[in-house]
Order: structure tokens, then sequence, then C-alpha cells
């Protein structure tokens, strides 16, 4: 028995109310048309995407799944249309196919699963059943929704930054495997079957930021801090992004820095490679000038390791050295320590675990009431909580340290970290105000 054509049915788009027409399709025969069982088991079955504000759209639509081979009948009729006026008739329909199919059926095929078809409630569990009938488990189901899941994340962070994507490949990294981009390149391909052009080309977009991403060099976050640098207001904005960025700036930033440059040249767009050259130049000498100043710090801040070691007060001499106690001397104290440990030396890992130990009671007893708040806040679980029981130590302090936090993040390209901070500000502010 073949498939119907899809019926053509109108609907307003959810969200903005445009007339939108959609293919239905009521009956799909796996074995005579499987592009149909890929389109269901890839959950774009009866939906479209709304032509003005680009809305996905899904109609409510009874089906009927037949695989003969494996012997199965599966219905699906949606509660809204089993509810209504509509029940009796959708049921009609359902017994209608099954009428045909047992006629259609060749007579030595067996057809006793046609009188009891399985019904499912919901569209999702009948995908989930064809694709167990696939040998796909539950568990590999799983799996794959998480791939469409981290899918529709980097999606989404590519529509909003180059920040945000990174942000988000990061924190998928782990999952980012041979699997998903087997998954990325079938979403590419079904686009361009069904003709979704806008669809295929974020994807495909996304596809090579993907391959750029798992190709070992970073070459996105390269990629940003450069665009973040050429854009960047003034020198002191350019100092700014290259002291928060210093694990970024190496020899492949320089690499991709100068292959820009080349590729200006050779697309005879001077405007942009003097512009460049200019920066690089900018870039460099402003690097060196940060490479001696960090060199002057940590050589400074053994310095000060060693007047703590050689001390009978460590903490007077700690607290006397308040303000030099930043990450640098933290950086240090933890690389002596790592290496005291690989050495065997117990006796210093001790007195240096000790140190680190004083270093942030000292820094903690500095703290201003304000500070101490921030990094309360920050630490919480429930940054709402604190706020509502704490709201005593709330100020226009507070505040004003979180914004300039939020601030800071941003400009290393931590997006979500950015995004979060700015988030308990404004709740504070608008519990104080």
């Amino acid at each position: 028995m073949t498939s119907a054509p899809p019926q053509m049915a109108q609907v307003a788009c959810p969200s903005c109310q445009t007339p939108i027409r959609v293919g239905v399709i009521n009956f799909i025969d796996a074995n005579e048309q499987p592009q149909l069982k890929n389109i269901l088991v890839g959950g774009r079955l009866n939906s479209a995407q709304c032509t003005a504000c680009g809305a996905p759209i899904s109609l409510a639509a009874p089906l009927v799944y037949h695989d003969a081979t494996k012997q199965f009948c599966f219905v699906h009729i949606p509660q809204q249309l089993m509810a209504s006026a509509k029940g009796a008739e959708v049921e009609r329909f359902v017994g209608s196919i099954t009428g045909m199919l047992m006629q259609s059926l060749p007579a030595e095929l067996p057809k006793g699963y046609l009188l009891s078809p399985r019904k499912f409630l919901t569209m999702q569990t009948l995908i989930e059943a064809v694709l167990e009938g696939d040998g796909i488990t539950k568990e590999m189901m799983a799996a794959q929704r998480k791939r469409i899941d981290i899918i529709s994340q980097l999606l989404e962070g590519m529509s909003i930054s180059d920040a945000a994507l990174l942000d988000a490949l990061q924190a998928n990294q782990a999952d980012i495997d041979d699997e998903f981009k087997s998954t990325l390149a079938a979403f590419v391909d079904a686009s361009a079957m069904s003709g979704d052009q806008e669809g295929m080309a974020q994807l495909a977009a996304l596809q090579a930021k993907v391959t750029q991403f798992i190709g070992g060099d970073a070459t996105i976050a390269y990629e940003l801090l450069i665009e973040q640098l050429r854009t960047a207001p003034d020198d002191d904005a350019v100092r700014a992004l290259m002291q928060t960025n210093q694990e970024t700036i190496d020899y492949t930033f320089f690499d991709i820095f100068n292959a820009k440059i080349l590729a200006a040249q050779d697309a005879d767009d001077e405007n942009t490679a003097t512009t460049l050259s200019t920066l690089r130049a900018r870039i460099l000498a402003l690097y060196e000038e940060i490479q001696a100043n960090l060199e002057a710090a940590y050589t400074r801040a053994g310095q000060i390791l060693d007047a703590v070691f050689a001390s009978e007060d460590m903490t007077a001499t700690l607290t006397a050295h308040l303000n030099e106690l930043d990450e640098v001397f933290d950086i240090l104290l933890d690389g002596q320590r790592t290496m005291a440990e690989r050495a065997g030396d117990d006796a210093a890992v001790a007195r240096l675990s000790e140190i680190i130990a004083l270093t942030a009671q000292v820094k903690d007893a500095a703290l201003t009431p304000d500070a101490r708040a921030v990094r309360a806040l920050l630490d919480s679980d429930s940054p709402t909580r604190y706020i509502r029981e704490n709201i005593a130590s709330i100020t226009s302090g507070v505040i004003k340290q979180l914004n300039e936090i939020s601030e800071e993040y941003t400009l290393k390209g931590k997006t979500e970290d950015a995004d979060r901070v700015r988030r308990i500000a404004r709740e504070a502010g608008a519990m104080l105000f």
C-alpha cells in the first residue's frame, strides 16, 4: 500500500500568527517510502518553520506507521484530537487504513498484527519504538538526544557571538567526538535534501567551526581574540585584552595574525593589510612590555616568598606584604609546592602548604565587607537565597564590584560567567533599590 502524498494544511504561527502551509502525512509504509521513515525519526514529520519569524511549527495529526517486514502497525492519535468532536472520525480513519493494509498485503504474509495496532500516547514514544525495532537501544537514543541538544546549544551560541560559541564548545568538549560529527553531518545533509537552504548554511557554518575546534589548534579562540583586538576602541582596551588573554598570545596567535595580513595583501585590500600591520606592531610592543612586567612580578613574588620562608612569624611577614599577595604570588606558591611534591621533599611541601593556608587567611582578614559579600555571592549555590538572608550586607559597592567582575569576564570572552555575574548584580540591585 503506497503512502499518499502529503495534504496541505494552513495554520497560524503560534509565535507571530503568520499563516503557514504545512504538509501533513497520516500514513507511512516504511518499506515503500523509507525517506518518510527518516523524516519521522528525525522529528521533522508534519512540521515546518515560520517564514516570518523562524519559529518551529508542529501540527498535531494522527499517524499510522506500518512495517510489514517487522510486523509493526503503530498508531499515534494526539490527545487533543481524541478529546474533540473529531475523535470518532479519527478512529474510523485508523480503521480504514488497517483495513486497506489487510487487503493489500499478499496472502502469504502474516496479518494478525494488523488487528491490534500498538497505540502510542505521544509521537516521541512511537519514534522510540521504531528505532528499537531497528536495534537502536534506549541508551543509544539518549546519547543521540544529547548530541542533538548540544547542536542546539552550539547554534544558539553561534547566533550570539564567537565568544558564546567558544564557551558552548568548551562546555561540551568531552562529547564532541566522531559520533557527534556524524550526527551534525547528517543534519547538514537532511537540511539540503529538504531544501532548507538557510538551515543548511547555518549547520554547515557550525560544522566548519566544530572542525576548527577539534583540530587541536584552538583556532576559534585565536580568531576571537584577533577580532576583539581589531575592534578595540583604544590602546588601553588593547592592553587590557592582552593582559587578560596572555595564555592565548603565543606563536600560533601571531602565525594566524600574519596569515590575515598576507590574505589581505593577496586580495589587494591595502587598507586592511595596513591596519592589521599597524596593530601587529603595537601588539608586539605591548607583548614585550607585558612579558617584562610579568618577569619582574615573578622576581618580586620570589623575593617575598623567600622572606616568608625564612620568617619566624610568617603571618606578620605576609601581612606586611598584603598588597603584593596577588595572582602571580599565588601561582608561584602553587608551582613551588608542586615541584616539592615531585621531588619528594615532604618538609618543603608542608611548609609551602602552611604558607598557602596563611596567605588565604591574611587575604580574607583584609577583605572589606563589600568584597566579602561579593565572594560569598559568587561562591553560593543560591545567590538569591544569600541575598534574601543577608540583605544588610548588599550595598551599592557590592553591585559595583559585581559589574566590574562581569566586565572583566566579558573581556576574557567568558560569556557565561559574565552573564551569571551580571544576573546576580541585577538581582542584588533590585533588592537594594
